[in-house]
């Protein structure tokens, strides 16, 4: 900005400017000017509109693992438009920001090329059998090309471990339950990790109003049904059940939130 004081009537000239780098197409950008003006607040926002021409196109730029599991790898392909008249070069790459949890997963990155020329990054990702176990984490990966109009291309890795245990459904709602009704509802705990799946406990929080039958299916997936007591009280409940269940020598726990009523 050529100045911050404006006196009535006078005009200046604000320059903005941002890295085209990292993008690709059309770009807008808003720019938010604090002043004390009356009447429209006292920010004004500036919007700017851009084209940024580049020379390599990713097809896409986010790149998605899902259900990945430690100890196992996983490789993902980007189709690279190349406009650069010449073969693209990867000479480099690094990862940005999260570096921490990517120690998780190693990458290997490389450029490979079907029989038709057509250019596409290869990425990698191995998860480490040690790892501990993650939902969901993400990190930046940035490429060094020998494009002068994109000389680093960047993506954003997003990683969806699968949960070792699942449990459906994750909520019970149980109006208009009978007392000493049995297998009202069934909770299904399955193992994703090979692992034969043992119930530890099952418990409620609040009235003690239900009961609870297991059943295995399979090595791999334990049943609880839940039933209503002969004497539980009449009315609406809400409860939390909790469910804690081993594979091997791990133990998990679930909470299942339970609302309904009980009825003669």
């Amino acid at each position: 900005m050529e100045k911050t004081a404006y006196l009535p009537g006078e005009s200046g000239t604000i320059k903005a400017y941002f890295n085209t780098a990292h993008y690709n197409g059309s770009v807008t950008k808003t720019i938010q000017v604090y002043s004390n003006t009356n009447g429209g607040g006292n920010i004004i926002r500036l919007h700017l509109k851009a084209t940024v021409v580049t020379d390599l196109r990713p097809a896409r730029t986010s790149v998605y693992f899902r259900n990945v599991v430690p100890g196992k790898s996983y490789t993902e392909r980007i189709y690279i438009e190349n406009h650069m008249h010449k073969p693209l070069e990867i000479k480099g790459y690094h990862i940005v920001g999260n570096v921490r949890n990517s120690r998780e997963f190693p990458l290997n990155v490389k450029l490979v090329r079907n029989k038709e020329g057509k250019e596409f990054v290869e990425i990698t990702l191995k998860a480490l059998k040690s790892m501990p176990v993650l939902e969901r984490t993400s990190f930046t990966l940035s490429l060094d090309t020998n494009s002068k109009k994109m000389p680093k291309m960047t993506f954003f890795i997003i990683i969806r471990m699968q949960k070792p245990v699942e449990i459906k459904p994750i909520s019970l709602f149980m109006f208009g339950s009978h007392r000493n009704a049995t297998r009202l509802r069934r909770i299904s705990l399955t193992s994703n990790t090979g692992k034969p799946l043992k119930v530890v406990s099952v418990t409620e929080t609040g009235k003690k109003i239900f009961t609870f039958e297991t059943v295995r299916e399979d090595k791999r997936t334990i049943d609880v049904w839940v039933g209503i007591k002969d004497n539980a009280p009449l009315g609406v409940f809400r409860s939390i059940i909790k469910i804690t269940v081993k594979d091997g020598i791990t133990e998990h726990h679930f909470s299942v939130p339970a609302r309904g009523t009980v009825i003669q």
